[in-house]
């Protein structure tokens, strides 16, 4: 617990860093992205590990080739996210889920097809978020602060399912995939994350000019992102259990490897950009 406290404090500072760096030539977005991107391809690299120990045999090389090239032409605006590549991304999400339903089985198409897997599981999804970062207007960042609002209303549903499942939990949501998890720490973590959700929203209309976000509308935002935050870690989780893997890696103390820290955030980056692609386009008053 104290090595992961840290790491998320740790983590967090970083980010704060490298946005404060960035920002001061005023490409803030490009270093959110940079981030993301090395988060993105790090995470991709130790899932096609962890699908080779169960018999796949991706293409590595090609896989995070792919991965990178995709990634980079969205942020550049070389394609762009439609209505209709969100909607097959909620799709997507939709048959990842149904990898839970049979959690004590491999799916053949996923060894099968291993190296796309990699590249939807992983950059396409992240893309939904990196399309926040591009989103900078003319005079305006609104679309990075909303990616990390998105990120960190995401994130604080594991500090709240630990802080509250830890001491409470009784009741296991997914015994066969993830023992730890409770339903009493799912309740805790989606109320500490429209918290967050919440205040995250008041800090943006305190601080950035001619930008409102709803306080109702940040809180139950927060629902459905912290929600689907739980299945999208169970996700990863199936995987690894597949595998016989505890962790991803090990780079990053109490926490794991780059697939650990992001897996949360993957099945809901296309959530949260239907729900908040608008509010990018806020103009400035």
């Amino acid at each position: 617990m104290r090595d992961r406290a840290l790491s998320t404090i740790g983590l967090w500072v970083i980010v704060g860093f490298i946005i404060f760096v960035f920002g001061k030539y005023d490409v803030a977005q490009l270093g959110g992205f940079l981030l993301a991107l090395s988060l993105g391809l790090a995470a991709q690299y130790e899932l096609y590990r962890i699908l080779e120990k169960t018999g796949a045999t991706p293409r590595i090389g090609a896989g995070l080739f792919a991965g990178g090239v995709l990634m980079t032409a969205v942020f550049l605006g070389l394609i762009e996210i439609t209505p209709l590549a969100n909607y097959l991304a909620l799709a997507w999400v939709a048959v990842l889920l149904s990898l839970l339903a049979r959690p004590l089985e491999n799916r053949e198409w996923v060894l099968r097809f291993s190296t796309v897997f990699g590249v939807l599981y992983v950059p396409f999804l992240l893309c939904f978020l990196v399309d926040f970062a591009k989103w900078k207007t003319q005079d305006s960042k609104f679309g990075l602060w909303l990616a990390l609002w998105a990120v960190a209303t995401t994130k604080f549903t594991d500090v709240g399912g630990l802080l509250i499942g830890t001491p409470f939990g009784r009741h296991k949501i997914a015994p066969n995939v993830s023992p730890a998890k409770s339903w009493e720490g799912c309740l805790g973590g989606i109320v500490f994350s429209m918290i967050i959700g919440v205040s995250g929203a008041a800090a943006m209309n305190q601080w950035l000019t001619g930008f409102h976000f709803n306080l109702l509308s940040a809180a139950l935002f927060s629902i459905p992102l912290a929600t689907l935050s739980i299945p999208s870690d169970l996700v990863e989780s199936y995987l690894k259990r597949r595998a016989d893997v505890k962790d991803s890696g090990a780079s990053i103390p109490g926490i794991g490897g780059a697939l650990d820290l992001i897996d949360s955030l993957l099945l809901v980056a296309p959530v949260a950009y239907l729900l908040l692609h608008g509010l990018t386009k806020v103009t400035v008053g």
